[in-house]
Parts: C-alpha cells; structure tokens; sequence
C-alpha cells in the first residue's frame, strides 16, 4: 500500500462515518428517514418485575407503567432509591408505534440484543426471541443450569395492526449481568431499511474486525520465524485481542458465526481487552525501549518494582475474571478498568520520559497511543449516550493504533537492515584485509614472479583439472567435541596439502570441511592424488588423533576450462576460479555423499585418463545447470 494514499483513505472513512451519523438518522416528515428507519428513543413504559402476561393484562386495564424511560437505559440508573435496583431481574418494556401502513412489512431491529435474554412481541404475538427470559420467571431453586443468555444482533419482521400501529413489548431477563435493562439503541423501519441497516453495521464492524485479525496473524507468523521478536508476538496478540472486542461489544458478529457460543463466554472474550491488550502493548513498549536507567522519576522508586506490580496486578485481576463465573467476572469490570488505567498511566508517564530522552522512533509509539486515547474517549461517550453516537467509532482507533505500530515495527527493522548491511561489509572488508594471499602455484598461471607484480584485473585463460574434497567426520563418542573435529581435519589437510603438490597441484580455497585443489599439469595426477589420499585417510582415520571417529574422504574431480585470475583493488587482492566447471565438480562430489563414494570423476576427466591403466564404473547421470546434455559420472576402481 502505497503510504500517500493513506490520507485520502482515512478522509473516506471519516466522510462515510459523518454519514452515518448525520445524513443516516435525520428523520424526515413521516417519522422514518430517507432510509426507511428510525429511533425509538424515550417514551418506553416499564413495568418492572412483570411477565408478559401480566404486562398485557396491566395495559389491557389500562393502568400506567411505573416508570416512563428512554432507551438505551440501565435499571440500577433508573430505578435508584427504589425497590427495584437490583441488575439480575426482569422486567417489560413497552411502547405504542403508530403511523405505519397496514398490510406493509415492517421490522424492529437492535444491534446487540437485551441482556441477558429477551423475548420480542408486536401487537400480542412473539416474534423474536434471544435466549431464555422465561426462565427467570421460576422459582431460583427450579431454575436450569444450562445458560439461558444469549446477546446478539436480532431483527423481526411484523405486519402492523388494520389502524397502523405497532403494539411494543420486549420482554427482558438479566441472569448475570451487572447493569440489566435495555441497552441498545431500538431501531424501527420497513424490512428492506432494517435489513439494509443491519447489513451495513455487519460489513462495518467485520471489515475491521477482520483487518485486525490478519494484522495479527501476520505478527504472530512474523514472531513463529524468528523467536527473538518478541515485539512482532505482543503487537499481534493486541491486534487479535482487539479484534475480539470489536466482534463481542461493537457489533457481536462472533454470535453470528457460532450462534451457540453462551454470552458468559463472548463477554469473557470482550474483556480481554481490559488486560491483555494493555499488557501486550506495555510489554511491547519496555521491548523496544528498554529502560536506560533504575529508575523511572524518583530514584526510591526502581523502574523494575513498578514494572511487574503492573504487569503483576492486571493479570492476576485477568486471570481471575476468565476462570469466575460470568456473574463475578463482569462485576470485576470496575476493577479490571483501573487496572488498566495503572498500566495506562505507567505507558503514558514512559513514554513522556523517553520523549524527553529523546528516544528514536517514540513519536510513533505516541501518535498510536493518542488514537487509543481518542478512541477510549469516544467509547466512553458511546455507551453513555448511544441515541446521539449511533455507531461506535473505537474500532476504526483501534485499527489506527495497530496500523502505526507496524509502521513503527517496519521503520525499526529497515534501520536494522541498514546497519546490518554496514556491519556486515565493514566486516567482510576486514576480513579481506586479514586474507590478502596469493598462493605461488597461482603466481605460475598468472606468467608472474612475485605477488609484488600482480595487478587487481590479471588472469589467465587455461584448462585444467579441479578438485573438490571434503572429509567426513562422526563422533562415535557420547560428548561430541568440535576440538577433536578441528584437529582431526587440520591433521589432514597437513597431510593432504603435500599431496597434492607432490602431484603438481595445490590447494586454492581451504572450504568448510574440505579444500578446492587445481591440477594445471596433469590430468592424471589429479587421479593419483585422489587415490593416493584416499589410501592415506583409510590408515589415517585408524591413527589415535581419529580415536573414538568416523571418517572417511569424499572427492569430486573434473575437467574444463575456466578463468584464473585476482580480483579487488590496490590494498586488497584475492585469487579467484571462474567458471562452471567449479560448480560441476562441487555438484560431482555432493554426489560423492549421496552414493557413498570416495572417488567420483565426470566423462570428460575420465576420457583423458583412459589408459592410465585405472578402472572406471560408470554411475549415474546428472544435469548441470548451464548445460543441455547430462553429465555422466564415473567411480574410480581400485583393485
């Protein structure tokens, strides 16, 4: 995504949320707006304590409702200084639609469904139904066990009354929740405004949830592929966590998806928010900027001690409020909200302190804790005042937070990458000035005298033998020793490197476990220096500097044409081989391995040794890169 298209995008989501909150609910003349819905605010009759049935009878005597209240509302508000202030009862709602147009189909539509439970009549007859109600009605020793809540999105359809009217009553039971009542905004409308309502909020709220979830994901596959980040596993678990929120408390999409899930495990899921995500962030905080000194203000008071009180409380608080019932667990809000706060405050004082250090990359970090800031204000009006905030706007500050934090993340590891980068060629440039040498064997190639003459840019044009040796150690022993592997193979290559020149070659390259040697006199002594080290390691792996170790020679040998020459500049020059033989003969003795081999030469080397009087036994064919015809191989016999 392209970063300077991000403002116009934020723009759009701004404008459609203005939308939705203006142009969406104005009211027109008939009570409906443009899109064929409306509030139904204040003027709800309660009666409280009442089934149904009773409720019904009540209206039909047409006594009046002891309470007169507005929608979204809480009992323990409403009812204060009452007889009825406790959260865990029932109760009916009731309120007399008019105007609608007999014989047309209408619908009443909450976003989140009354708590815990309700049951939805239009006119004497239950239309809807979430969860259980009926089963407060009971005795409390008769009552099931089973859970009898249910919270999630419900729309009803009705046809009105022959007089136009819509006869409300929603019926309510709260089994555990702390503050029962009806607790969302009630929206009434033709069946295709409901349904393109309900339509919008699901896409809404599950486009963000959804966003939220694959930016987690991703975080947490960034931490599965290098374990050290532990920054990229606490930024995807907020991400996920958050997600959790927005699909149970914004728009409960997840009761959409498992529609058995019980409320006191969904509202369980929506408070993992109040200590999960604040410890990820602040452990993902103390990551990235780890503190630079004991203390955070006050020297008595050690950075360390108020660090994990923090970390400490919130889980514990956490971990309690997963594991209680749904009852105790959502009474433990207020305490789970202050322990936020304590973590949200020692965020909020760290970061001013690394501000003021002036610490590189906080700026980021700050901008993405004030849209969580922004977006905890809006909530906390959201739900305080849902008919003038229709739409909660905390998952879209949600995302934002999470979005500047991987623009953070992805900032901190390109800079990592670019002094990776710097350290690595300052090493190798060091490297280079340790390993400035030229062998004397390839001086010869080079026509030069002495390496005093040789100019970065010389080389030669020459065909001639290379070969590829590596040897094999195991460990027989129970505690391995990389001392014993290392004097084992510098024992050999003190044995092997003579043998070769005995044989007019050298070594060029000493490799990880072997030696790259050239051959620019002959072709066959090449093959007798293979044999010859062969026969050395077969009494070499018996001496005791091998004792308690397998070892045994691979070597690959070919022929062909390639460019010997140095390379580098005026304080630094290195001898090279180029050309494809070098990765043929590497390939032939990787086959060496494969095959359990000691010896293995290509067709070409063995068509210029034929009658050396060695036996060849032709093994397999291979394909080398660069090459239209494969290559066949041949393992040298000894009698």
């Amino acid at each position: 995504m392209k970063t300077n298209l991000l403002p116009h995008k934020i723009f759009l989501i701004f404008l459609l949320l203005f939308i939705l909150n203006s142009d969406f609910f104005a009211e027109s003349e008939n009570g409906f707006n443009k899109f064929g819905y409306t509030r139904i605010d204040a003027g709800w009759e309660f009666y409280p304590r009442k089934s149904p049935e009773e409720t019904f009878k009540l209206i039909e005597k047409g006594q009046k409702a002891p309470f007169i209240v507005s929608v979204p509302s809480y009992w323990n508000s409403c009812f204060a200084g009452t007889e009825y202030p406790e959260p865990d009862n029932y109760g009916c709602y009731h309120y007399k639609y008019t105007n609608l147009t007999a014989g047309k189909k209408y619908a009443l539509y909450m976003k989140e469904s009354p708590g815990t439970s309700s049951a939805i009549y239009i006119n004497g007859n239950q239309i809807g139904q979430t969860g259980n109600p009926f089963e407060m009605l009971k005795p409390p020793a008769e009552r099931t066990k089973k859970s009898c809540s249910v919270v999630r999105p419900i729309s009803c359809e009705f046809m009105p009354s022959e007089d136009g009217s819509a006869d409300i009553l929603i019926f309510i039971s709260n089994y555990y929740y702390r503050k029962g009542g009806l607790w969302d905004i009630v929206f009434i409308g033709t069946a295709q405004g409901i349904s393109n309502l309900n339509n919008l909020f699901l896409i809404f709220y599950s486009i963000i949830s959804g966003i939220l979830i694959f930016i987690g994901m991703l975080n947490l596959l960034q931490f599965l592929i290098n374990k050290k980040q532990w920054e990229y596993f606490f930024l995807g678990t907020a991400a996920i966590v958050f997600a959790l929120r927005v699909a149970t408390a914004s728009f409960s999409s997840i009761s959409i998806i498992m529609p058995f899930l019980p409320s006191e495990i969904e509202i369980k899921l929506e408070y993992l928010a109040l200590w999960l995500a604040p410890l990820s962030i602040m452990k993902m905080l103390y990551i990235l900027y780890p503190a630079q000194k004991t203390y955070v203000i006050f020297k008595w008071l050690p950075e360390k001690v108020l660090r994990y009180s923090a970390i400490t409380q919130a889980a514990v608080f956490g971990i309690i409020s997963l594991v209680v019932p749904a009852y105790y667990a959502n009474r433990m809000v207020p305490v789970l909200q202050i322990s936020m706060g304590i973590i949200s405050l020692y965020v909020v004082v760290y970061i001013i302190i690394n501000i003021v250090r002036k610490r590189k990359y906080i700026i980021y970090y700050l901008v993405g804790c004030l849209f969580l800031i922004m977006g905890g204000a809006v909530d906390t009006v959201y739900t305080k005042a849902k008919n003038l905030i229709p739409l909660s706007l905390f998952p879209f500050f949600l995302v934002m937070f999470i979005f500047v934090q991987l623009i953070l993340l992805a900032t901190i590891q390109n800079d990592v990458y670019k002094e990776t980068v710097r350290i690595s060629g300052n090493l190798k440039k060091l490297n280079e000035a340790y390993l400035r040498f030229v062998p004397r064997e390839f001086l010869k190639l080079l026509n030069k005298d002495s390496v005093i003459a040789i100019e970065p840019g010389d080389y030669s044009d020459i065909q001639m033998c290379i070969m590829f040796s590596k040897l094999n150690i195991r460990c027989m022993k129970e505690n391995a020793s990389l001392d014993d592997h290392f004097i084992i193979f510098n024992q050999f290559l003190k044995y092997a490197s003579p043998i070769i020149k005995k044989h007019g070659g050298f070594v060029s390259k000493f490799l990880s476990g072997g030696f790259m040697a050239l051959f620019p006199a002959s072709e066959k002594e090449a093959v007798y220096a293979a044999l010859e080290i062969k026969d050395f390691v077969r009494d070499f792996a018996l001496s005791s500097v091998c004792s308690g170790h397998f070892v045994d020679v691979r070597i690959g040998i070919h022929y062909g044409k390639m460019i010997a020459g140095t390379l580098g500049e005026a304080g630094r020059l290195d001898d090279t081989v180029i050309s494809d033989t070098v990765n043929t003969v590497a390939r032939i003795e990787s086959v060496c391995e494969r095959l359990n081999k000691n010896i293995i030469v290509s067709q070409v080397l063995e068509g210029l040794v034929s009658d050396c009087g060695l036996k060849f036994e032709h093994l397999e064919s291979i394909m080398v890169k660069g090459k239209s015809k494969p290559l066949d191989l041949f393992e040298v016999k000894t009698e």
